[in-house]
């Protein structure tokens, strides 16, 4: 009775180590190995869990695949959100391009209007610029006189109407400079419509004798 109930106790073992090898995993020579536990040394190189029956339950990717898939996962939205900005940029300047169309007829009315924006930016830099050096030529008189002056009191009203001149010209001189900005931007403008201008009409007239 003993010996019975050894060989159970035996026979019940080796099915637990039998099938408690959940685990199958390759080592660095390429040979198969199952067990139920995994070594340290192959814990983040892959492996397979297993069913009792020995088929395959789930395939767990090694650390090496894992940071691979992440890593591609993260140049595929990059792609993407790359090309969804480049087709957002071709929708744009297919709009201007229709925009630019519609608004000249020809490329000598382009020229013509933006001549004639540059022309005004022009006359607005050159009044403000006329006025700075008007109250500059001011502010000069009025300090010298400043300097000369021995009563305080009229010394004191005059110091507090070269501040105002002084702010003014601040202000000016911050107009001159937004408006020198925007001229800029003009002429950025100016150059960039009478490139693309010239390409669109240029493609029109080849397509038509095309045709």
């Amino acid at each position: 009775m003993k010996t019975h109930y050894s060989l159970v106790l035996l026979a019940f073992v080796w099915s637990t180590a039998v099938y408690s090898g959940l685990y199958r995993w390759v080592d660095e020579h390429g040979k198969v190995h199952y067990g139920d536990r995994i070594p340290p040394a192959y814990a983040q190189n892959g492996h397979v869990k297993l069913y009792k029956s020995g088929l395959t339950k789930e395939k767990v990717e090694s650390a090496a695949a894992r940071k691979e898939r992440i890593e591609k996962a993260a140049r595929d939205i990059e792609i993407q959100k790359k090309l969804k900005e480049e087709q957002h940029e071709a929708d744009l300047q297919e709009m201007r391009d229709t925009q630019l169309r519609s608004m000249f007829s020809s490329l000598e009315e382009l020229e013509m209007v933006y001549q004639s924006k540059l022309e005004m930016a022009d006359g607005g830099i050159a009044i403000l610029q006329a006025r700075h050096k008007k109250l500059s030529e001011s502010l000069e008189k009025l300090e010298a006189r400043h300097e000369r002056m021995l009563n305080p009191n009229d010394k004191n009203l005059l110091g507090m109407k070269i501040d105002d001149i002084l702010d003014n010209l601040h202000i000016y001189q911050q107009a001159i400079t937004d408006n020198q900005i925007e001229r800029t931007k003009i002429e950025e403008r100016f150059k960039k419509d009478l490139l693309r201008y010239t390409q669109l009409t240029g493609e029109e007239k080849k397509s038509a004798s095309d045709n």
